[in-house]
């Protein structure tokens, strides 16, 4: 039984390495592809530039100081404070974290909520670049990069698909 599970874990391996092998086959980061187009750099510039962002991250840059400055002063102050007053700072660092979380937060779901836009703008023209690509290089087998432990760079297509979806995109807004 031992000789036969051998075997065929042998023989899975050497068709899938044939499969991964074969010539025709190639590595493609879809999400870094489309992330790095120009369409998606000028949209996160535009969330960068937007004053609400803007205001959050400057907020948050000022409770992170404010935070900062109230450990510090509760460590080097602790020692003589009394059990009331301790309690009391403890509440405003929870407070002053609690509200350096939320605001941390809301600005990283409006720069997950770009990507995902940016994505989603971008899906179609992807999905048709792509499938020109595989015509046009005759390709076998296109691999998400998370699902290989190793491939080649030379192997991988995705700053090509980029610059594609430039090219497509510039097309598109003349």
């Amino acid at each position: 039984m031992n000789i036969i599970k051998k075997t065929l874990l042998l023989g899975l391996i050497a068709v899938f390495s044939a499969a991964v092998f074969a010539e025709g086959t190639y590595v493609l980061n879809a999400e870094r592809a489309m992330l790095s187009t120009q369409y998606a750099k000028n949209t996160f510039q535009n969330l960068e530039e937007d004053a609400d962002f803007i205001a959050d991250r400057e907020r948050l840059e000022l409770l992170q100081a404010e935070g900062q400055e109230l450990v510090e002063s509760f460590q080097q102050d602790q020692e003589t404070m009394s059990e009331a007053q301790i309690v009391a700072m403890q509440k405003k660092v929870q407070d002053k974290q609690n509200e350096i979380q939320f605001l941390a937060n809301k600005l990283q779901t409006k720069a997950q909520e770009a990507q995902q836009s940016v994505i989603n703008d971008l899906s179609a023209d992807f999905q048709r670049i792509l499938g020109e690509l595989i015509n046009a290089k005759s390709m076998d087998m296109v691999l998400s990069p998370q699902a290989l432990f190793y491939a080649d760079p030379d192997l991988d297509i995705t700053d090509e698909v980029t610059a594609l979806l430039d090219v497509a995109l510039a097309e598109k807004s003349d």
